[in-house]
């Protein structure tokens, strides 16, 4: 389920102490795997600690971005016209 997840893009806070990680998915596997992704959370805050030279590894948010697909859906609705 989630081989089909893109992150789109990522916003921390000023202090570093959170971040927003933005991802598209097809909509049929949306819920499905916003829950998977904030339950994994500590794991890839984990991972990121290995890899960040960080005193404290960002809390990580997990928030569905619809806009790759709204854009695929009005360009698919403009080759129509």
């Amino acid at each position: 389920r989630l081989q089909s997840v893109s992150v789109t893009d990522v916003l921390s806070s000023r202090d570093l102490s959170s971040a927003k990680v933005f991802y598209t998915v097809p909509e049929s596997d949306q819920a499905t795997v916003e829950v998977l992704l904030n339950k994994a959370s500590g794991f890839f805050r984990s991972r990121l600690s290995k890899k960040l030279d960080l005193r404290h590894t960002p809390a990580l948010k997990f928030i569905f971005d619809p806009a790759p697909n709204t854009g695929a859906r009005i360009e698919d609705l403009l080759s129509k016209l």
